[in-house]
């Protein structure tokens, strides 16, 4: 079983609708390829876990590299490990913004979607790619 974690940009302005589309091809795609996984949108970024067999999720991520709504693609995360979210064609979260604009990620926002044992880091990525996109470090 492959696990990758990969981050990209996108217009900050993208439209419900737009990610709405997004959601259900992944979901539809993903459920007939055997791929789990999960998809964080916040203010121009995207950060996604895909799980799979390994051709298959090269497959889905070299068509991710080729479309045109993503840029600066970068793989964070790419091995050999059992599934996290092994019941999720594609989770989706979108995060609402707390306070002065800052964002949080706590083990309570995936209570339940992430399976018993995933790894620290998995959590540890969820957690940077939020302060980075919310511009706690700008």
């Amino acid at each position: 079983m492959r696990q990758l974690l990969y981050v990209s940009n996108t217009h900050r302005d993208v439209p419900d609708t737009m990610l709405a589309d997004i959601l259900a091809a992944s979901r539809r795609n993903n459920s007939a390829r055997r791929i789990t996984g999960i998809l964080f949108y916040l203010e121009g970024g995207f950060l996604q876990v895909l799980e799979g067999e390994d051709e298959v999720v090269a497959q889905v991520y070299a068509r991710i590299g080729a479309d045109k709504r993503h840029w600066n693609t970068s793989v964070l995360l790419d091995r050999s490990a059992p599934r996290c979210f092994g019941e999720w064609s594609m989770g989706f979260e979108r995060p609402a913004a707390i306070g002065d604009g800052m964002f949080a990620l706590t083990r309570d926002a995936i209570d339940g979607k992430l399976m018993p044992g995933a790894p620290a880091e998995i959590m540890a990525l969820l957690k940077t790619f939020y302060r980075i996109n919310s511009g706690a470090f700008a």
